[in-house]
């Protein structure tokens, strides 16, 4: 698809547009001293916006057939947002193809009972690794491992995303910083409610935690820095570690767009994969203990079988 081929691109025309120029005239009248021309402008951006999004909204009905009917409406709410709209004015069709390639073709979820560092995944081939890795300092050698494993996987512009405890930030900064890896920014995860770790050693009670993001070569997604599970919603039904359906949710529903694929190289109970089922992105999920790894998969195959 080419932005030339499309009379949507073409500029707006104020005098074919009653109701552009209504809007223009309610606010001269409202703000008589105000720079009248930088409206106009965003006027007519808005409309561009509302044609974009008709028109993609247009090419995936056109694409439908093999999706039920509350898939497409979850299709049809993405779109109407403007994120795949803002993206594809700007000439970036990528999240946009992906949210055909997943219409056509459904969800694909590939679960592996494994250490990550022997699992053969395909160089440059995933979007976002977003994972919850141990925290206890026994484990720290797993954060350079888990950056050296994304900096093979992850395609070009692909994201980490790390939670970390606070306890050892210093030491996973370091072993995180490998050559292809580039830091981006640490994001702020709220777990509100009375369900904070007591840290006896530091004398802390905690209400949140460190997400660090990695980028492979430059990033070029705008985010907002702070996600939040639900009030009390710490969930360990499926793994004592485990993190919660609803702050995974609002973390990959910040970074991702439908039809991308996202790995969890330390799945736990599943949490990561829940989300992405409900929110129609690709799993990869890896979990090296074989009881964990059988609660997940008996959890992340009923839901994908009752989607």
């Amino acid at each position: 698809m080419t932005h030339g081929e499309h009379s949507w691109t073409a500029d707006i025309v104020l005098e074919e547009r009653p109701d552009l120029l209504q809007r223009i005239e309610r606010y001269r009248k409202r703000y008589p001293s105000r720079d009248v021309e930088a409206y106009i402008e965003r006027v007519k951006q808005d409309a561009r916006l509302d044609k974009a999004k008709q028109y993609l909204l247009a090419q995936a009905h056109a694409r439908a057939r093999r999706i039920g009917s509350s898939c497409m409406t979850y299709i049809e709410q993405s779109l109407q947002q403007g994120r795949y709209a803002e993206e594809y004015l700007k000439g970036n069709a990528y999240p946009f193809e992906r949210m055909l390639h997943y219409i056509e073709n459904g969800s694909r979820i590939d679960l592996y009972c494994q250490d990550f560092r022997e699992v053969d995944l395909p160089e440059n081939s995933i979007d976002w690794i977003i994972t919850d890795p141990p925290y206890p300092q026994k484990y720290l050698p797993l954060y350079r491992d888990l950056a050296l494993f994304a900096r093979r996987v992850l395609r070009p512009g692909g994201g980490l995303l790390a939670m970390v405890g606070q306890s050892y930030l210093p030491e996973i900064f370091q072993l995180m910083s490998v050559e292809g890896l580039k830091y981006n920014w640490t994001l702020c995860y709220l777990t509100p409610g009375g369900q904070s770790p007591q840290l006896w050693q530091r004398k802390v009670n905690t209400f949140w935690k460190p997400v660090l993001w990695f980028s492979k070569g430059e990033n070029k997604r705008w985010i907002g820095d702070v996600v939040k599970s639900d009030v009390n919603d710490n969930d360990k039904t499926y793994h004592f570690w485990g993190q919660s359906v609803s702050g995974m949710t609002d973390l990959l529903q910040k970074v991702s767009y439908v039809g991308e694929t996202i790995l969890d190289p330390f799945m736990g109970g599943g949490a990561t994969g829940a989300a992405c089922l409900l929110h129609r992105r690709h799993f990869i999920g890896i979990e090296i203990e074989k009881g964990v790894f059988a609660t997940a998969e008996e959890r992340l195959r009923a839901l994908q079988k009752a989607l």
